[in-house]
């Protein structure tokens, strides 16, 4: 063997520490410009091939798994700073927590490729979908940051979204990366110990799975792009204000007057364009809209009299506009009577007729651990929940502590309105609201009924991103969204606080967004963008069979994790007979 390959071979088989670090940082470099606000794409095909090499190659487990943490911890440090502005203590925590799922796929990886010697190409992209689909449920979920979202931009290979959700694109960029790195391995693998190169009959299967894969969903996708599905829907008017929240702030925050007067301004700007329906952010001001607290004593509370004066503007709008009118509020339903607790409190959207009808309602159902709700607020744990309020910096904002917690809803709910500019035409919708549009399953439930059938036409995303200021997580929430218009092959219309509003087409085409002098992301940003939402006649795989696939991915990668234990009990009980042996 010449000297130069010999060199080559040693340098990834001596586990230098140098060697490792330097690896491991190039795939955290990498991964941290293929989202927003870089979004270089093309880079995910080949992101995590630097840190793939050394979990392949490597033969100290130790350093592997110490590294790969680390990195994951970096990554997210570097991507999720937009937390802090929050809390900071919150932003470290969860970044470790977060940190843990790269181990995590180490593991069954070295074991896939170094003891099976199987191709990376089909093992990571299953083990890789199998561990986001953990951590888009583990503590309510974190579906941020999937490999598949750097690919928004690329309405070609998103389209397979309408079969799998987002974990086949994922799987897609993952086979791509598993790959390259079979293609490598020959190259790079050791003399010594367990090699980590392909089984020969197996060499290029795996880059022939990975090219099939990538063919494949981009002819699929250029197919379904071409449909001539959709067609044009309500006119949609989207209001944008510009309120960073401050946590310091929410117990005196600025006079709800002053924005309600600059978003009802909006709203008149936005009513020369003639809008079918008006949306508003998730609590555009502070304010209470539900019947239950407005039907209260007037002299009772500030709240109460607030709530009134709110409601009856919106009302008249929508009668006086003829059009739509949707807002997020909170809701507040007192439970004097209940030994569980004493109000209970919703994060809620109104939809306001321009028949002067009561104002429907729909209650979040997802809420955030930790950001809207504590764990163990009922029950024998209650002791915790009170000793986990420490370390929420919003429930501490009043004297003592308050039941910060919110209920969650018990429904989907559909609403129903008619679009004046189209002579009447009825459509139905959903509004999840703020985060729930980054859940697959919330979109999901909405558009496909009991009975399976689509129910809505389109959905309208209120959220209130102003906690994060004008970071890097307004452009990252986006791009989350255009998945869920091609996985239900419905159009969306979102209103933000601080931005980004605008349109996704079913396809995924993010477009009409809110801007000023040319920007749709930074301070100093408020406004209305006025487009018609588009619908699409097609019920998707995904919509009817959820995320089985992601759960078959799931349960083969705890397959692996068997067969890796196992396979270690048996070595291990060989290599105990061959020292007795020789004993």
């Amino acid at each position: 063997m010449p000297p130069r390959n010999m060199e080559r071979r040693q340098l990834f088989t001596a586990d230098s520490m140098k060697v490792i670090a330097l690896l491991t940082a190039g795939t955290v470099g990498l991964k941290s410009l293929i989202f927003p606000p870089v979004s270089w794409g093309i880079v995910a095909f080949f992101c995590l091939v630097p840190w793939l090499v050394v979990v392949s190659t490597s033969t100290n487990p130790r350093r592997v798994y110490i590294s790969s943490f680390l990195a994951g911890f970096a990554f997210f440090l570097i991507n999720m700073f937009w937390i802090w502005h929050v809390t900071g203590a919150g932003y470290v925590v969860w970044s470790a927590c977060l940190a843990a799922y790269f181990p995590l796929v180490a593991c069954p990886l070295r074991h896939w490729v170094r003891r099976r010697r199987l191709p990376a190409a089909v093992g990571l992209p299953i083990i890789w979908v199998g561990i986001e689909y953990v951590r888009a449920w583990m503590l309510t979920g974190f579906p941020w940051f999937f490999l598949g979202h750097s690919q928004y931009r690329f309405l070609s290979i998103i389209q397979i979204s309408d079969l799998f959700g987002a974990y086949a694109v994922t799987f897609v960029v993952a086979a791509v990366n598993g790959a390259i790195l079979d293609l490598l391995l020959p190259r790079l693998a050791g003399e010594g110990g367990p090699t980590a190169v392909p089984q020969p009959r197996w060499r290029w299967v795996g880059p022939g799975f990975a090219g099939v894969l990538l063919v494949g969903s981009l002819v699929y996708g250029q197919i379904q792009l071409h449909r001539g599905t959709t067609s044009p829907g309500p006119r949609v008017a989207v209001i944008q204000g510009d309120y960073p929240l401050f946590v310091e702030q929410v117990a005196n925050p600025k006079r709800p007057e002053e924005k309600t007067d600059r978003y009802f301004e909006l709203m008149g700007e936005a009513a020369d364009h003639q809008p079918d329906l008006f949306l508003l952010p998730e609590t555009p001001w502070p304010m209470y809209l539900n019947k239950e607290l407005r039907e209260l004593p007037p002299d009772r509370n500030v709240a109460v009299r607030w709530s009134r004066v709110c409601y009856d503007l919106f009302r008249d709008w929508a009668r006086h506009t003829q059009s739509t009118v949707v807002t997020g509020a909170f809701s507040l339903e007192l439970t004097p009577l209940s030994l569980r607790a004493k109000e209970l409190n919703y994060n809620s959207a109104f939809v306001f007729l321009p028949d002067g009808s009561p104002a429907g309602r729909y209650d979040k159902n997802h809420r955030v651990v930790f950001g809207e709700f504590i764990p163990f607020r009922h029950g024998k744990l209650r002791s915790l929940y009170f000793w986990l309020h420490r370390f929420v910096p919003l429930a501490w904002i009043k004297e003592g502590i308050y039941e910060y917690s919110l209920t969650p809803g018990t429904e989907f709910k559909v609403f129903s309105m008619k679009a004046p500019s189209q002579g009447g035409c009825e459509y139905h919708f959903g509004v999840p609201i703020c985060y729930e549009d980054v859940m697959p399953y919330v979109s999901r439930r909405f558009v496909t009924g009991p009975d399976g059938v689509k129910q809505v036409d389109f959905l309208l995303n209120i959220s209130n991103d102003g906690w994060f200021l004008h970071s890097n997580e307004l452009p990252q929430h986006l791009a989350i969204g255009a998945f869920r218009a091609v996985e239900n092959r419905v159009g969306i219309a979102r209103a933000v606080n601080t931005g980004i509003s605008g349109f996704i087409d079913p396809n995924g085409a993010i477009r009409d967004l809110v801007t000023r002098d040319g920007r749709c992301h930074g301070p100093g940003i408020d406004g209305f963008s006025v487009a018609r939402v588009m619908t699409d006649s097609r019920h998707t795989v995904y919509s009817r069979i959820g995320d089985v696939f992601a759960r078959a991915c799931m349960a083969l990668w705890l397959l692996a994790y068997v067969d890796y234990f196992v396979v270690r009990a048996l070595t291990r009980r060989r290599e105990g007979q061959s020292r007795e042996e020789a004993a």
